[in-house]
């Protein structure tokens, strides 16, 4: 089920409903997109039922997502930072808000545990990975042309000076069509095979972007092999994930975060790092006030719009973040909060908010 259908569905009722990301955080620049969480109830009963909606969908680019209560009450159980902030919008970003969804933020401090500060770290962790991930797509852009299997393939040719001392040679060296050939495997060496050549009466060694093996007659062993070919299936499978990975992030990508580092001024996805900063800070007061941070104001949302601006050397930032995770380890080492929820009364606070929405909905 889709986003469309969700909102069509007789069975569900949205109670809760906000902007969320950089418009909440105080960090929106004018070419910043907007993104929107909710939550939806659906009666028990739904469950039971084969058309039953899913426990959360969103658009096609993920901008706009809604959980199931059950669903967010799952993750909030799990300190998930972006489930956890839903409890604290700011009044300016909601877009609705229910007397169910009230009963849900009543019970907000329900979720405010010493989980924070792993989730919290776990998170801001994640994101310094994915500066230094997404640094690796700028800085080395793959070729609109998907890899070709003939790529990855050396040839060892028979009887020839250039076999000797039998190095492998590039395919694309080798003046070889393999179309004109035949392969088959060789025994006791993975992604190794004879090749002969057959002419334009041959069915390719590759077909369907698969090697096919085919079984050579005897009496034309000696006469058609001319070398053996080695196919580096791992390396070829490994560069059509980065083909794809790279071409998909290309193409969902808001092209106005990556002038900066495109320019060559920095070497990291700063706007990866400018939310490693705010986890921290989120989690740090979550561990010292018993809430987290939303929106972001004076000097801290100063300091993160430098590190979103590229202001800081990569160097820089790690130290700073692993200043800021030492202070948290030391917050949850002192901090008087719950080690856990209290997931029982999670369960019923699901199900109090479930029967309260049919009788109002029978």
């Amino acid at each position: 089920m889709d986003l469309n259908s969700l909102l069509r569905h007789e069975s569900t009722k949205i109670i809760f409903e906000s902007v969320v990301g950089s418009h909440a955080y105080g960090t929106a620049t004018p070419k910043s997109d907007e993104d929107i969480k909710g939550i939806f109830v659906q009666p028990a009963n739904s469950l039971l039922s084969l058309s039953a909606p899913p426990q959360q969908v969103a658009d096609a680019k993920s901008d706009i997502v809604h959980y199931s209560l059950a669903r967010f009450l799952e993750l909030a159980l799990g300190a998930n930072p972006n489930i956890i902030e839903l409890l604290f919008m700011p009044a300016e970003c909601v877009r609705l808000r229910t007397e169910f969804f009230d009963l849900l933020e009543e019970n907000r401090s329900l979720f405010i545990t010493k989980q924070a500060y792993q989730s919290h770290v776990g998170y801001a962790l994640a994101q310094i990975k994915k500066a230094r991930g997404q640094n690796k797509w700028v800085n080395n852009p793959q070729p609109e042309r998907p890899p070709q299997r003939e790529d990855f393939c050396w040839i060892v040719p028979r009887k020839s000076e250039r076999a000797l001392p039998l190095r492998p040679i590039p395919l694309r060296d080798a003046n070889l069509n393999l179309e004109e050939c035949l392969a088959s495997a060789l025994e006791h060496a993975p992604f190794m095979y004879r090749i002969y050549h057959y002419g334009a009466s041959a069915k390719g060694v590759f077909r369907g972007g698969k090697l096919v093996c085919e079984s050579i007659p005897i009496e034309d062993e000696d006469k058609r092999c001319i070398g053996l070919l080695i196919a580096n299936e791992q390396a070829y499978d490994h560069a059509v994930r980065d083909h794809r990975n790279y071409w998909t992030w290309r193409k969902e990508r808001n092209e106005s975060r990556w002038e900066t580092q495109e320019s060559g001024r920095i070497d990291y996805d700063a706007k990866n790092m400018m939310h490693t900063f705010r986890l921290l800070m989120s989690g740090e007061s979550i561990l010292e006030n018993g809430f987290p941070i939303v929106r972001f104001e004076g000097e801290q949302l100063e300091f993160l719009m430098k590190v979103r601006n590229g202001f800081f050397k990569y160097s820089e930032l790690i130290e700073l973040a692993e200043s800021r995770s030492a202070k948290l380890e030391e917050l949850h080492n002192r901090c008087s909060l719950p080690d856990k929820p209290d997931t029982e009364k999670a369960e019923r606070l699901l199900k109090e908010i479930t029967a309260s929405w049919e009788s109002k909905h029978s």
